[in-house]
């Protein structure tokens, strides 16, 4: 020590001056000096501590900086609430349209900034996954990745680990399931998460086995038919909660139908400590009004025979084909109902020549006349026009067409280069009327800068209806959305889009409801599938006729199961939750 005095003393051995101070750190050097040597991790434990102290509470958002879009006020709001008052642990229930999505990914964000959730997992029915891996990246700049049964292990999180997204289906059945209830998990997400009021099935039977210290239930109708739906639900989310379920149906009853549950005022007040619910009435968010017009085009009798001849043969092979063949005889029929060109390629490649052979003599239909038409008129009106086709055999056909008609137009599809891609859509924009697109352009586009859509070709799908429609009618869009669509009279698109109008009133929904609908037919129902089953197994066009409004009534029927389990969501949960 008598070293390391002399730089305080100075080199005459008296204390330098205004040294006094400095004595009784000169004390606690020297009983530092006697300590053992820093281990640098314990510095680094230290080090995150102290980062982690510093770091502002939830009532301030730190992800917002990273976030490529602005979140509304409700949606911070409902985020906020998850956060700070019911610690991570909610059911997000805001109506259809709202952004639940957007709500949930708010939360998730700000949790894997701060290190509390690197190990992330998303549930979702079958026809979501895709979307939430879509918003997930191209929203929030989070990395995710899909989980396909037993393709890819479940791994440890860090903090670049993707976040996993799998299907409820998939993520309820072996291999997949084990993997997913023995991983420790720090949040788990559930989309559509009505479909786990039911508690002895499978899909519930898996959230509870799931170990999570964070959980996000999703769902527009928290009650279905039954109070006890609500029990379920906010059991998973905080167990006890609402006591057991006989202390539960003691205290409010086993509410279904009409009947009122007992003690609603507690039951709400109990309610809101574990929801957010906004209404769509309550949050200032106009979308402006879409108007749909319906175009049937008379086939020619060339055009009609074809299609006669295609639907029948598919009818006969998809009675005793394969499952892959099946799949491949429902592409051909959809690309009959297209543009010859579709199915032209569609017919090469099953090696129907003799069919094949006959689409040459049809020429340009007269579908194809009447969109050259249709966009003429909007071009002389200064509007923008997107035209959506399924296929890309039509996308090059109606291109080639555009060309000799003298319209310019940007092409825009799947295969493009993505540097082409981003070229077509600002060429759009700029200066191009029109835009022709594949399905492609229904995925992760916001084209709210036109207001004119036309369907070239329907998909069975109706969810790849709404997607295509999302693209311009959407927060931004400051006019009146105009769509169009064009169908070949008597063919089974004309069929379906009559079913979805007149049964639940498709083009009038709220973005969103049509999934919810859709949803209580039967979990994971596919309408493509429904649709082509109908019409492989009817004898002749009458009785698939008959088929689609049996399927219509269904629809309806859902829709009102769906209106019915809004208003008692309404009911039971009362004002507004949440801050």
């Amino acid at each position: 020590m008598e070293e390391k005095a002399v730089g305080v003393e100075g080199t005459t051995g008296q204390p330098a001056p205004g040294t006094d101070a400095l004595q009784p750190y000169l004390q606690l050097l020297r009983r530092l000096e006697g300590l053992p040597p820093v281990v640098e991790a314990t510095s680094r434990l230290v080090e995150e501590a102290l980062t982690v102290w510093a770091r502002p509470g939830f009532d301030t958002f730190v992800s917002l900086p990273r976030l490529r879009f602005t979140p509304f006020s409700h949606q911070l709001r409902a985020a906020e609430a998850a956060l700070r008052t019911m610690r991570g642990r909610a059911i997000l229930a805001d109506e259809v349209g709202l952004g639940k999505t957007i709500e949930a990914g708010l939360v998730l964000s700000e949790l894997r900034l701060r290190g509390l959730a690197p190990r992330v997992l998303v549930l979702t029915p079958v026809g979501l996954v895709e979307q939430w891996q879509e918003e997930l990246d191209r929203k929030f700049a989070l990395p995710s990745l899909v989980l396909r049964g037993g393709a890819r292990a479940v791994t440890d999180g860090g903090p670049e680990h993707p976040i996993l997204i799998a299907s409820l289906a998939t993520a309820r059945r072996p291999p997949l399931r084990p993997r997913l209830v023995a991983t420790p998990w720090d949040l788990v997400i559930a989309d559509e998460a009505h479909h786990l009021k039911n508690p002895r099935s499978a899909s519930a039977g898996l959230m509870r086995e799931l170990r999570t210290r964070y959980l996000l239930l999703l769902t527009a109708t928290p009650v279905e038919n039954r109070l006890e739906d609500l029990f379920q639900l906010v059991s998973l989310v905080r167990p006890g909660h609402l006591g057991s379920a006989r202390e539960f149906r003691r205290r409010h009853g086993a509410a279904g139908g009409s009947e009122p549950a007992r003690n609603l005022g507690e039951l709400q007040r109990r309610t809101r400590a574990v929801m957010v619910r906004h209404r769509r009435s309550e949050i200032a968010l106009m979308l402006p009004r879409r108007l749909a017009e319906t175009r049937r085009i008379p086939p020619s009798p060339a055009e009609a025979a074809l299609y006669a001849a295609v639907s029948e043969r598919v009818r006969q092979r998809a009675r005793t084909a394969p499952p892959a063949e099946v799949l491949a005889l429902r592409g051909l029929q959809r690309a009959a109902g297209s543009s010859p060109a579709a199915l032209a390629a569609a017919l090469a490649t099953a090696g129907w020549r003799d069919l094949a052979g006959e689409v040459e003599a049809i020429g340009v239909p007269d579908k194809a006349r009447a969109l050259v038409d249709l966009l003429r008129r909007h071009g002389a009106q200064g509007e923008k026009v997107v035209v959506f086709t399924a296929f890309r055999h039509t996308l090059v056909s109606l291109s080639e067409l555009l060309r000799l008609a003298g319209t310019p137009h940007a092409v825009y599809h799947g295969g493009l280069p993505r540097a082409d891609k981003v070229a077509a859509i600002r060429g759009f924009e700029a200066d191009l009327p029109v835009l022709l697109s594949s399905e492609a352009g229904g995925e992760g586009r916001n084209l709210q800068f036109c207001h004119v859509m036309v369907n070239y070709d329907l998909p069975w799908n109706p969810m790849r209806i709404e997607q295509r429609l999302g693209r311009i009618h959407r927060i931004g869009q400051e006019r009146e959305v105009l769509l169009t669509n064009l169908v070949s009279a008597g063919t089974i698109e004309d069929r379906i889009l009559h079913v979805l109008e007149r049964r639940i009133n498709l083009f009038e929904l709220v973005v969103g409801e049509l999934d919810m609908i859709l949803g209580r037919i039967e979990d994971d129902f596919d309408f493509e599938a429904a649709v082509f089953r109908a019409h492989v197994a009817s004898a002749h066009d009458e009785e698939f006729q008959g088929q689609m409004e049996t399927l219509g009534e269904e629809l309806a029927r859902a829709r009102a199961g769906y209106l019915e389990s809004r208003h008692r969501t309404d009911a039971l949960v009362g004002e507004a939750t949440g801050p």
